[in-house]
């Protein structure tokens, strides 16, 4: 289950602070970046004024479903701000009310709380639908690297909250992961092999634990108890380099590694999930993740779209108004939309 909300150790001592507000160094690239001129948007906060979200509305709306977006950055540098070209780019490819989540960021607000502000967005929206003019059962999650991550996982908590049964809370449509961060299991192998992972391993730390603690454990499956299903099933240990999976267990795991709603590629079974899109990047150190996740579904039955792009490196999705390669997989990630909230 989600742990409860915990609070960070943000401002413990100096150094601390100054590696935060370093890796918080704005990118001015992302904010002057235009947004879609036929897109509006407003600001609305919900949840007592604890959540931030930006509403985006195409001109031309042909569709009545709804996009939920969580941004990428780490869990800890971004905001929804920087991503506003991005995702009124996607509202106006998807023809689609698009809600963007400028979700709580560790270390101040460490795991679960920025998985949760995406989960409570997602109900928010379904007790609100015709407020928005949107259909309740047509929702969809998407989310880029560590958004993709939420995203995910913000999906594999609705579909196990048996709370929104009883309340008749529909289930998600479909999720698009777009470069996700799945898990923490295992750093010595496959794409992650000559990859420099001190960010990675300090992004996941700030997530989980809301400081460093767990910036030398993340990545050792000697961290977690047993070797999960996914490694057995889908994963070729002959050729993806060192393998200490199934070496090295523990009986006992540090807080939320080994959490699912923390890395949605640790569900034992992901059957109940809905219809997949994942765009891996070849070049990219978590490539594995996205291919081992969109493996993993399909071999439990769900369906799923697989597609890596060999040139671009992370991040280049922030482009869609001005690199042509980005648009293009954005027109694919929207046709796959379309056909899974019209279907």
């Amino acid at each position: 289950a989600v742990v409860s909300t915990q609070s960070g150790h943000y401002g413990r001592d100096l150094n601390f602070v100054s590696d935060v507000e370093s890796l918080r160094a704005p990118n001015y690239m992302t904010l002057l970046l235009k947004p879609h001129p036929e897109v509006t948007y407003e600001r609305m906060q919900i949840k007592d004024d604890t959540i931030n979200m930006m509403i985006y509305r195409p001109k031309v709306i042909k569709n009545d479903g709804l996009i939920v977006y969580a941004h990428g950055g780490g869990w800890v540098m971004f905001t929804a701000r920087m991503f506003h070209s991005a995702v009124s780019w996607i509202a106006h490819e998807c023809q689609m009310v698009t809600i963007s989540v400028d979700y709580r960021r560790p270390p101040e607000h460490p795991f679960p709380t920025p998985l949760l502000d995406v989960h409570y967005t997602v109900l928010w929206a379904q007790l609100n639908a015709q407020k928005l003019g949107i259909d309740a059962s047509k929702v969809v999650l998407m989310g880029d690297s560590s958004g993709g991550n939420l995203a995910a996982a913000a999906t594999t908590l609705h579909r196990d909250d048996k709370e929104l049964d009883k309340h008749s809370f529909p289930a998600i449509r479909a999720q698009v992961l777009i470069y996700p961060v799945l898990q923490s299991y295992n750093y010595s192998y496959g794409s992650y092999i000559e990859k420099d992972l001190t960010n990675l391993r300090k992004y996941v730390s700030y997530y989980i634990a809301g400081d460093l603690s767990l910036n030398n454990k993340a990545g050792d499956p000697a961290q977690y108890k047993g070797v999960p299903a996914y490694w057995s099933a889908v994963v070729d240990t002959s050729v993806t380099g060192k393998d200490l999976a199934v070496k090295r267990s523990l009986e006992s795991s540090p807080d939320n590694l080994d959490n699912v709603y923390a890395f949605p590629l640790l569900d034992d079974d992901p059957n109940g999930l809905p219809p997949t899109f994942v765009l891996a990047l070849t070049r990219d150190a978590i490539r594995d993740d996205g291919e081992h996740y969109a493996k993993w579904l399909e071999y439990s039955g769900v369906r799923v779209k697989y597609v890596e792009e060999s040139q671009a490196n992370h991040g280049f999705m922030f482009l869609y108004g001005t690199d042509e390669c980005a648009l293009s997989y954005l027109k694919s990630l929207a046709k796959f939309v379309w056909q899974n909230v019209e279907e």
